[in-house]
């Protein structure tokens, strides 16, 4: 049986990024997932810190990061890490032809469905909101019968912010679809990846756009990781789009998950979908095998080195029952108040971190998990993504960056 050098559990931001780090180290990995993660349905932004752990607005990423607990995931990791992840992420994106845009140095502000501004730190480029911001001429876009999307909420929104009072105009497009159900972003990015949809939706725009308009536009152009959709329209039409942030399903979180495969593939990973990992076979405290089981029967695959990137609560990564709160597949201990009631605060929404959000697997320095003692419990396995103790994404906006950041760190100290 052929041994792996590593072999990572998850297929989400935390997951793809281990393998390809791995994989661009020469090691011989072997991607296992479920299913896709909630990077498929996410937003697609990278957002490293917008919020200490009071709800306080940082400054900008760095000088946030600065100010963390020893306990974060960020700390574990260390700034050089956080550094070269977010290095390695936009070289990685250029080199693929979906370019980020962002740094450590300063805060993006993204506009949202809701017309609102959310902090965010590295972004595609058809979500940067700078074309906004310079011109005076703005063009709301809406889409017949696109589920919660409301243009006129947007206009509202963004004219009671500083900077954002503008010559707002709604336009509405019709994408000609049929039939009884709601029409998703999906559905238009899809229509628009057709030169047929292209050339439908520019006339339906061209009489309402003046040269150096901004156009503001939910996240439909184009499914794939490209910008060929835009760049067409704006070459045409003379203007600049501008994609907003929207709930889930997001078809930024699509392009940038396919993005991450191919990156993988081309790097010789092996990816099996559908991989129901059960348990491992251990030998000491080293994994010699993972072990996934299917239909017909199970199969164990030998490894070196495993990475855990599972998704914690909300990926069942980690599983809480009435007596104890465990992770799933290798069974490591969580730490977590025995009394439920101290799993959270009184205000859900209070502005400060919930007790719950920080429940995870604690590690060492290489992302190890240890023990309540700090004894590593086992000496091949690395902990990324969600799986972490320490922080509270939500809160913090920091959940796809501690992904990233953790992923590349595993992949590098496996």
């Amino acid at each position: 049986m052929r041994t792996n050098d590593v072999i990572v559990i998850g297929g989400g931001l935390a997951g793809l990024t281990a393998a390809i780090t791995a994989a661009g180290r020469g090691k011989s990995v072997r991607l296992m997932t479920s299913g896709t993660g909630a990077l498929a349905i996410g937003g697609g932004a990278i957002d490293i810190l917008g919020y200490q752990e009071d709800g306080t607005l940082v400054k900008n990423a760095r000088t946030g990061l600065s100010s963390l607990s020893p306990e974060h995931p960020y700390s574990k990791a260390g700034s050089q890490a956080i550094e070269e992840a977010v290095a390695f992420f936009l070289t990685l994106c250029q080199e693929e032809g979906f370019s980020y845009t962002g740094s450590l140095d300063q805060i993006q502000w993204l506009p949202t469905a809701l017309g609102t501004l959310k902090p965010s730190c590295l972004v595609p480029e058809s979500m940067d909101i700078t074309p906004v911001k310079q011109a005076d001429h703005v063009i709301v876009v809406g889409f017949t019968r696109l589920k919660d999307y409301f243009p006129e909420l947007i206009i509202k929104g963004l004219s009671r912010i500083p900077g954002y009072q503008k010559d707002y105009e709604q336009v509405t497009v019709d994408p000609g679809f049929t039939g009884g159900r709601d029409v998703t972003t999906v559905d238009i990015a899809r229509w628009l990846d057709t030169l047929q949809g292209q050339q439908a939706c520019r006339e339906q725009l061209q009489h309402h756009i003046k040269p150096g308009s901004a156009v503001i536009i939910p996240p439909v152009l184009g499914s794939r990781p490209s910008y060929a959709v835009r760049d067409t329209l704006e070459k045409i039409l003379r203007c600049k789009f501008v994609e907003t942030t929207v709930m889930p399903t997001a078809v930024v979180g699509l392009r940038l998950r396919a993005m991450l495969l191919a990156r993988a593939k081309k790097l010789g990973v092996t990816i099996m979908e559908q991989a129901h990992v059960t348990r491992v076979v251990k030998d000491g405290n080293s994994v010699t095998s993972v072990v996934t089981s299917n239909i017909d029967r199970e199969r164990a695959y030998q490894t070196k080195s495993v990475i855990l990137a599972t998704g914690g609560f909300y990926g069942g990564g980690i599983v809480a029952d009435i007596n104890s709160v465990n992770e799933a597949i290798l069974n490591l201990p969580v730490a977590a108040p025995a009394d439920r009631e101290d799993w959270g605060t009184l205000k859900l929404f209070s502005g400060s971190a919930q007790p719950f959000a920080k429940i995870g697997v604690a590690v060492d320095s290489s992302l190890r998990p240890v023990n309540a003692q700090g004894q590593v419990l086992l000496e091949n396995v690395y902990i990324a993504g969600r799986n972490l103790a320490g922080y509270d994404y939500c809160l913090e906006k920091s959940g796809n960056g501690v992904a990233l950041v953790t992923g590349y760190k595993a992949g590098l100290s496996c």
